[in-house]
């Protein structure tokens, strides 16, 4: 395989680890401060090993950072990039005329601040 080739599929599987709504919430949420998988599964609602299948894909990319702590482990964003990349595609959004005010509001919720 061409050495361009591999560079393409790796950075089509990048996009794809951040297509998952479960995980572009997860990296929102670590995106200010570290957290626990209990602290994100209450966050976001879903089980425990729900939670760590999809940290387990998001550590396979870099995409987290993790912090052992005794019997606790902490996850943390693994590069600030990924927040320019997310808020990138926000901008995408948000440029389409045809969104409401409530959606172009809640567009700016979503984005996360450096």
């Amino acid at each position: 395989m061409p050495l361009h080739q591999k560079v393409v599929e790796d950075l089509a599987a990048i996009f794809g680890v951040l297509s998952h709504p479960t995980r572009v919430r997860i990296l929102a949420f670590l995106h200010a401060t570290e957290h626990d998988v209990s602290e994100l599964r209450a966050h976001l609602g879903i089980s425990a090993a729900n939670v760590s299948q999809h940290l387990a894909i998001l550590r396979s990319r870099h995409l987290v950072k993790v912090r052992r702590e005794g019997t606790r482990v902490f996850y943390s964003a693994g590069d600030p990039r990924v927040a320019e990349l997310i808020n990138c595609a926000l901008d995408f959004l948000d440029e389409d005329m045809s969104h409401t005010g409530e959606v172009r509001q809640a567009i700016q919720d979503v984005r996360l601040q450096p």
